[in-house]
């Protein structure tokens, strides 16, 4: 290794590796493990942010205006079982939108509280 050579090797040695140049015999174009690596991350490496994360809220399932609608539903249920229709008319499910009274009443049959009927009647299951 002759003076040249070494002077070279010397400011190479805290520069970022380079792409392999085309002209170079000994550049394969692809890098491997231990090709050219000094086992220190280049400073892009070190430095790069981690990607941003994405946060999705889970499902809420305690919707306070779907507490309040089967509230309204039970209420409207005091004096016995409903036909759905007659259920809708009697608590105004028209303004709350087109199939939130099915969704209602299916959440009060899952919750416990709505029983449905085999005629197909909504019903409070617990009823005094």
């Amino acid at each position: 290794m002759n003076v040249e050579e070494l002077l070279r090797w010397w400011r190479n040695l805290w520069r970022r590796p380079a792409a392999p140049d085309a002209t170079d015999p000994g550049a394969t174009g692809t890098r491997g493990p231990g090709a050219g690596t000094t086992g220190v991350e280049s400073d892009d490496a070190a430095h790069r942010e981690p990607p941003r994360r994405r946060y999705t809220a889970p499902p809420t399932d305690d919707d306070p205006q779907r507490e309040a609608r089967l509230g309204a539903v039970l209420e409207a249920l005091r004096s016995g079982a409903l036909r759905r229709d007659e259920l809708g008319a009697r608590v105004g499910a028209a303004d709350w939108g087109p199939g939130r009274l099915d969704a209602v009443v299916a959440h009060g049959v899952a919750s416990g509280v709505l029983a449905e009927t085999d005629g197909g009647a909504v019903k409070a299951r617990y009823s005094d």
